[in-house]
């Protein structure tokens, strides 16, 4: 999935943002490594100029930290951190929700939303299902119609999806995501808003409790 089109115009600092994302997400770069500049350039064969811009990228969505010469590294979250980020989405889903009128009516969103779910039953890959579950939780504000609150969850994305891909490395946990996303899609299809928050504040609580002794 690209995250990254509506930042940069460059094809190649993009593809190296996105690939330097999915290694993240992957665990093969970790919290702390270094991404070393030269590395990237001979590895895409290119000159660094174009890895710069991708790191920069990668830094502005708060997934690179870029430290004054010593050069830029994984960014690491603390628990607060990861609270912090959850609790966000978690407002700004309810806002969403308090948008939505009759989702019922809203037939291709949520024809949409049934494809991405159907997707996440069949996918064997705890990164891909990542991905899914955020273009999931997009949609629900695609729903609320606010330019603005789909434009505030963008913003979080990529750390999202850090602590989410911890959250996801357990077959059990997605076994019940799936039971959990389907309840939400019911409740748009059948405009139970009350029913849909409620399952919204447990889904925060529940990936909050999975990554509470992990190190991200």
């Amino acid at each position: 999935m690209n995250y990254f089109e509506r930042a940069l115009d460059n094809a190649l600092s993009i593809r190296i943002a996105n690939n330097l994302l999915e290694q993240v997400l992957s665990g093969e770069l970790r919290p702390g490594d270094q991404v070393v500049e030269s590395i990237y350039a001979e590895q895409y064969e290119t000159s660094r100029s174009p890895v710069r811009e991708a790191i920069y990228l990668l830094a502005t969505e708060g997934i690179i930290e870029r430290v004054p010469r010593k050069g830029a590294f994984i960014k690491g979250y603390t628990l607060d951190d990861m609270k912090d980020l959850l609790d966000v989405r978690n407002h700004l889903e309810m806002l969403a929700a308090e948008r939505l009128e009759n989702p019922s009516k809203e037939k291709g969103t949520l024809k949409e939303m049934k494809a991405v779910l159907t997707k996440m039953t069949k996918t064997k890959s705890y990164t891909e299902y990542t991905h899914l579950n955020y273009q999931f939780h997009f949609l629900i504000f695609k729903l609320s119609n606010s330019p603005v609150l789909n434009d505030m969850y963008s913003k979080i994305a990529l750390p999202l999806l850090r602590i989410q891909v911890i959250h996801f490395s357990n077959n059990e946990i997605i076994e019940k995501s799936i039971i959990e996303h389907t309840k939400i899609y019911e409740c748009l299809k059948n405009d139970d808003l009350d029913q849909l928050k409620s399952i919204l504040r447990k889904h925060t609580e529940d990936v909050i409790f999975s990554v509470r002794n992990k190190q991200l």
